[in-house]
């Protein structure tokens, strides 16, 4: 065999028998990986306690059977002394849309809430029993035209036009430490579903669109964090017909936007920037320090 060709010959049975070698290690565990403990428990970061203090005066808009008013009075705030709660519907009405919402009505006021019946989220001036109060959270879930319109051009409109209504009502009834010496600063919760066609309605465009509010944040809104609210529809529940146990929403994945009064924002963006600049001419300070003493050290060197 002429001596090129065996030495080529060599050549592909050495990368042969190194790719085998390759292959065997390679299915074998890592000899310092450390093996992997299928019973230990996986950890799960807890989600963030609800976004309401026991002291927070809330009015709660748009009520469907109460559950969420009877969830915040009796699990979260254990107390229902600061909480209105209200709804669009009569008495009557209501009770014939949710069959529960007796029940939690009963406990919610026994617990000290307010109920309101009747009111309409966009002309809160209107009500006589809200005039000259004003709330530390004013909380709208799942708002809801209810008109069941089909052409969803005209049902994201709908929406639209009752949520900008919304907030162009609620600002008078915000708190504010600067306006009228109140203790906190009030905030607007607004929580709906996401995806189509919910996203199409631009909520936070619609707050600012206002010329007085601004974007806080936004946070997942997690049922589970309020035992015993059950979401229900705008138009009623009906046993056996609707969905139970939240699922509605929990496939839609709802979040809850934090809207405050604008000049609010602008004034702690303003106190963190001049801050920042604090601590950034605190370390310049401290940089200019640390040159002089080893400039004098070096300078004391060289006398020497």
């Amino acid at each position: 065999m002429p001596k090129v060709k065996r030495k080529l010959k060599n050549s592909l049975l050495k990368l042969q028998q190194e790719k085998q070698y390759r292959d065997k290690i390679n299915s074998l565990s890592h000899p310092y990986s450390k093996p992997k403990n299928k019973n230990k428990p996986t950890f799960i970061r807890p989600p963030p306690p609800p976004p309401y203090k026991s002291e927070d005066k809330i009015l709660l808009l748009g009520e469907g059977n109460f559950s969420f008013a009877h969830s915040l009075a009796k699990n979260i705030l254990h107390t229902g002394h600061f909480i209105t709660a209200t709804c669009f519907d009569s008495e009557k009405i209501l009770n014939e849309k949710y069959d529960d919402a007796k029940d939690h009505i009963k406990s919610f006021i026994e617990s000290g809430g307010q109920v309101i019946y009747e009111v309409d989220a966009t002309q809160l001036e209107k009500c006589k029993l809200l005039k000259d109060k004003r709330f530390d959270k004013i909380v709208f879930n799942f708002p809801h035209a209810g008109l069941g319109i089909k052409d969803q051009d005209r049902n994201i409109l709908s929406n639209q036009k009752l949520i900008q209504a919304f907030f162009n009502s609620a600002i008078p009834f915000l708190s504010s430490k600067s306006l009228y010496s109140d203790t906190n600063d009030g905030e607007i919760h607004i929580t709906t579903k996401t995806g189509e066609p919910y996203n199409q309605w631009n909520i936070k465009k619609l707050a600012k669109s206002t010329g007085q509010l601004a974007i806080k944040e936004t946070i997942d809104f997690i049922p589970n964090q309020y035992p015993g609210y059950e979401h229900r529809r705008t138009l009623g529940y009906q046993r056996g017909k609707s969905k139970n146990d939240n699922n509605e929403i929990l496939s839609k994945k709802p979040k809850t936007i934090i809207i405050s009064r604008k000049e609010l924002l602008e004034l702690e963006k303003l106190q963190k920037e001049a801050a920042k600049n604090d601590d950034d001419d605190d370390d310049d300070d401290e940089k200019s320090s640390v040159k002089r003493k080893k400039k004098k050290k070096n300078n004391g060197k060289n006398k020497k």
